[in-house]
């Protein structure tokens, strides 16, 4: 990695004599931020993604402040192209810094798509493939950069996502009007696809594995280690949940067989290794509310909250932590399946969620697609034969008035969701306490509050975690 720039945009840069100016910033993760920490307005940054289909890659180019039209790109184009995963986006942009995805397609032999308004820009700044340091260069070097490249409307402002009235909003299904979905195009039948889907993704091996031995009443101790100490990774998420402060457990955790019967016990590992292994049959983006970063710290979050909770009142409300830990943990499992199944849709639907942060994210989900992370999750939970309790708190966990079979895991997930929410956590309810799910729970905000506070103490073992799942 050249200490300036990506290699390839170094070379293609010096050979045709490029005057540029760098401006350093501290890391970030999010193009606003570098805007931001480098005093740059946001409207003189550009962006690129990388699309594919089977005729072969294509980069998109567009202002940072604008969202990409994929019904415009295959008028365009005719082609269906969707965001690719990032594995193939590593592959392609060998010589950048994960996530850095460079607007410049000729230094690594990509067709590029640029969206007309960026040649109207006096002057342009984006990330040469690192996350500290944007190049800014005058608007018309940057179209000359261009001169080969196909120009086309494919993109448009940000601003058409927001909507800052939630009045506009009535009951599901009963829509008034959704200014900040005007003129978005999602695929015409992404509703009738959802619905006809007839083979969801195969379970992981190991959770697989993990689930016949959930189910095995003469499993032990023994049996439990021997299956996950096969996966080093999972070995190691476990000792550091054992080792942290939410146990008190004063001596030392050096192995699996300790974790198991000294601290966390047998259902809870094996509950809590069977989520984490469940997780790895999907790669989303990373980015955004909905994307993996995100997704993976809000649910260490809530699994160990609802643990929490189910430890300190699972008792009298017959809560088992283990079960409360799954829960938690995959109750949002449906956006990871929208986002395998349906790429460009879930991309679309990540940046109206981030536009409208107010607006509840199951309203836009069905005005946008017609379908719920929820539903979604509840299905593929049931397709892999998960605890029925696990099912109906992914299926019910923004229903605040579920009353059913195991409506303690839905009120609790939805409890915990909110009271994260507060924390700037997730995509929990906002406004007043659930005063239903306490009710039907029996608690009080005052009661959880301690146990909220331990939660956010382990701030820096349950963040390492999200980003070891998230990587």
């Amino acid at each position: 990695m050249n200490p300036e720039l990506a290699n390839r945009i170094q070379t293609y840069l010096e050979t045709r004599g490029i005057a540029y100016r760098l401006h350093a910033h501290s890391p970030t993760e999010t193009l606003a931020e570098a805007a931001e920490r480098s005093q740059l307005g946001l409207q003189c940054l550009v962006r690129a993604v990388l699309l594919s289909d089977a005729r072969g890659l294509v980069l998109a180019v567009l202002p940072a402040n604008h969202l990409l039209d994929f019904h415009a790109i295959r008028e365009c184009l005719g082609r269906d192209l969707q965001p690719v995963d990032r594995p193939v986006a590593a592959s392609t942009f060998a010589d950048c810094e994960s996530g850095s995805v460079p607007p410049l397609g000729a230094p690594y032999g990509l067709t590029t798509l640029v969206h007309t308004a960026v040649f109207a820009q006096p002057t342009v700044c984006f990330e040469p493939g690192l996350r500290d340091r944007l190049v800014c260069m005058a608007g018309e070097v940057f179209t000359e950069l261009h001169r080969d490249s196909q120009r086309a409307e494919i993109a448009r402002p940000l601003s058409v996502l927001e909507s800052r009235d939630v009045r506009e909003f009535t009951l599901p299904g009963q829509w008034e009007r959704m200014p900040a979905l005007q003129g978005l195009h999602p695929v015409d039948d992404i509703r009738e696809r959802i619905t006809a889907i007839d083979r969801l993704p195969a379970m992981p091996a190991m959770a697989r594995r993990l689930l016949r031995l959930r189910n095995d009443a003469e499993a032990d101790v023994q049996d439990l280690v021997e299956v996950v100490s096969g996966d080093p990774s999972l070995t190691a998420q476990i000792l550091r949940y054992a080792r942290s402060g939410f146990f008190n457990y004063a001596g030392r955790v050096d192995t699996l067989d300790q974790a198991v019967t000294r601290v966390l016990g047998f259902e809870t590992v094996l509950n809590m290794a069977l989520g984490l292994a469940a997780s790895k049959a999907f790669r989303n983006p990373a980015d955004g509310p909905l994307g993996l970063q995100a997704f993976w710290r809000h649910a260490a979050y809530g699994a160990a909250l609802a643990q929490a909770i189910a430890s300190r009142y699972g008792r009298r409300l017959d809560l088992k932590p283990g079960l409360a830990y799954l829960a938690g943990l995959l109750h949002n499992f449906g956006f990871l399946l929208l986002g395998h199944l349906y790429r460009s849709e879930f991309f679309l639907l990540n940046k109206v969620v981030a536009a409208n942060p107010h607006i509840p994210v199951v309203l836009i989900e069905r005005r946008l697609i017609g379908a719920s992370h929820t539903e979604l999750g509840a299905r593929l939970m049931q397709e892999w034969a998960m605890p029925e309790p696990v099912v109906t708190a992914l299926r019910e966990h923004h229903n605040e008035m579920y009353s059913g079979a195991h409506d303690a895991y839905a009120g609790l997930v939805y409890l915990v969701d909110w009271l994260l929410r507060r924390e700037g956590l997730g995509d929990g309810a906002e406004g007043e306490p659930p005063t239903a799910v306490l009710t039907r729970l029996g608690l009080e905000l005052e009661q959880l509050d301690e146990l909220v506070e331990a939660c956010l103490h382990e701030r820096q073992g349950l963040d390492a975690m999200a980003r070891q799942l998230a990587a």
